[in-house]
């Protein structure tokens, strides 16, 4: 029961971190509310992504690399349930 709520919050998460990237495209007002909810669920995930990725040109892979991660994450926690 509880790897199954993880595996949902890990689905979640990546759900916003591509909303939150397909978002960014469009500059969306930082004062609305669903803008400010999704930024604040998904900063404290890429923020320590951004400070260990080098510069890339102006281009952002740590989106890329925190989905990468949370989809190896919630592959572990099914491997751990067999």
């Amino acid at each position: 029961m509880l790897v199954l709520i993880a595996h949902r919050v890990i689905d979640l998460l990546i759900l916003a971190i591509l909303v939150s990237s397909i978002l960014s495209w469009f500059r969306p007002d930082p004062r609305n509310p669903f803008v400010r909810v999704l930024n604040a669920v998904v900063e404290p995930i890429l923020h320590p992504i951004r400070a260990l990725l080098p510069g890339m040109g102006g281009l952002d892979f740590s989106p890329m690399l925190a989905v990468v991660i949370l989809m190896l994450l919630r592959s572990l926690l099914e491997r751990g349930l067999t």
